[in-house]
């Protein structure tokens, strides 16, 4: 049997959203488990999405906990390449909340890291 793939393209005002829901959440407390989010946080979010974006259609399940897991994996990669060990030559700009590095160090990094 063929899995289906659940593929959504998120906007950058929904990705905000997102980050303001996840926020808002922690801080109200009542979903924050130690080794991440307690059951029901994906209801929570999804709600909280469909108030602030109405009409979006994004759910808890796929949407929502796909989403979180590309954007846990994302900033892993970034963290890696400024906190990481073998990984000389990265910055980060505060200013324009970026990685910064000069175009050896990008090239070189890209022929280790394919993926990227």
């Amino acid at each position: 049997m063929e899995k289906i793939r659940n593929y959504r393209n998120w906007t950058i005002t929904e990705d905000a959203k997102l980050v303001e829901a996840l926020v808002n959440m922690v801080n109200m407390g009542g979903y924050k488990a130690d080794n991440g989010f307690k059951s029901g946080y994906l209801l929570h979010l999804e709600n909280a999405l469909k108030e602030k974006i109405p009409n979006s259609g994004i759910l808890g399940k796929p949407h929502i906990e796909s989403r979180i897991k590309t954007m846990k994996k994302d900033w892993q990669v970034v963290y890696d390449m400024v906190n990481g060990t073998n990984t000389s030559g990265f910055g980060y700009d505060s200013s324009t909340h970026s990685v910064t590095a000069e175009s050896a160090v990008w090239d070189s990094y890209i022929q280790v890291h394919k993926e990227a």
